[in-house]
């Protein structure tokens, strides 16, 4: 019986994990759709979308 209760806790901290988990990497994709570009740790913005390099607007 006591085996049975163990269980069972893991199995809702685990699935708590999981529902933190899925919610934290949907947040973290969200905030990376900013446009913002990162070339070699510098974060700059394109001002030409149709051309392969960009420019930094300040």
């Amino acid at each position: 019986m006591n085996s049975i209760i163990m269980a069972r806790r893991f199995v809702i901290i685990m699935l708590s994990a999981a529902i933190f988990a899925f919610s934290f990497s949907v947040a973290v994709e969200h905030a990376g759709r900013s446009g913002a570009q990162s070339h070699f740790g510098a974060s700059f913005t394109c001002a030409q979308t149709g051309t392969p390099y960009c420019t930094t607007i300040q």
